[in-house]
């Protein structure tokens, strides 16, 4: 409600940090969990998670330093209400709205807010958001182990880092649409079907910044301590501040 995005606003010395995570496929409690553990490290931090759709006002974005999102198309599932014991639950919240995606570029493009895209956000169903963030999605395959590699060393994000692996994920690829403006981060292969995927990239919209990130379909995504330093690396580029060294 309005009078929570208020209580929200964002103190002096603060790095508000807003984020709508997990649904039906993916596990939003660990997600929320790891990412605290990862991003909680910022000196400031004040992490939101939005836990019904509802509540991704563009008030409570108005002055978040970074939005966080790894949320498909669709309705959020379960629907989340107050009572504590439920006999049933109502259809949730639309994600992807109107609203809402006319908030976050905003936000993006006028104000300089850092955008994470991650996962699942490539199939968001709406062709205005594959535009924005600079690619075209392509449906992932098989649950599998995954290598990453084959980073860009030039890049601020995944210089110096080296190739490691997901004992399982889901591999998203995706094809960017404009080379020109948009930087690849590095790649993923998948172990079984031997798919070589766009794994991450970044671009610049307005004042602000955009990181996709395709890893991420399963909690223990966010434990592996080379992810973790990507992640760490990736919001920092996207609030276009310095990037502090990652301690695991």
């Amino acid at each position: 409600p309005s009078s929570f995005a208020q209580a929200a606003k964002k103190e002096p010395g603060e790095t508000k940090i807003v984020a709508v995570m997990g649904d039906y496929w993916h596990p939003e409690v660990s997600q929320e969990q790891h990412v605290r553990e990862i991003l909680g490290r910022i000196k400031g931090a004040k992490i939101y998670f939005v836990l019904a759709s509802r509540y991704l006002t563009p008030e409570l974005l108005s002055d978040a330093d970074l939005f966080i999102s790894a949320r498909y198309g669709g309705a959020d599932s379960p629907a989340w209400i107050a009572e504590p014991v439920v006999g049933s639950r109502p259809r949730g919240d639309d994600i992807w709205t109107d609203t809402h995606v006319s908030a976050i570029f905003e936000n993006v493009e006028k104000r300089g807010m850092g955008w994470m895209a991650c996962h699942c956000t490539i199939f968001s169903g709406r062709t205005d958001i594959e535009d924005f963030i600079g690619i075209e999605p392509i449906l992932h395959q098989e649950i599998q182990p995954v290598i990453i590699q084959e980073f860009n060393n030039d890049h601020p994000v995944t210089k110096g880092m080296k190739p490691f692996f997901f004992n399982l994920d889901e591999q998203f690829d995706s094809q960017i649409k404009d080379p020109a403006t948009t930087t690849q981060l590095f790649r993923s292969v998948a172990v079984h079907d031997k798919r070589n995927a766009l794994g991450g990239w970044c671009l610049d919209r307005g004042r602000g910044r955009v990181v996709g990130l395709l890893p991420g379909h399963y909690q223990w995504t966010y434990r592996v301590p080379q992810y973790q330093e990507i992640f760490w690396r990736a919001a920092h580029y996207a609030m276009r501040r310095d990037i502090p060294p990652f301690r695991s």
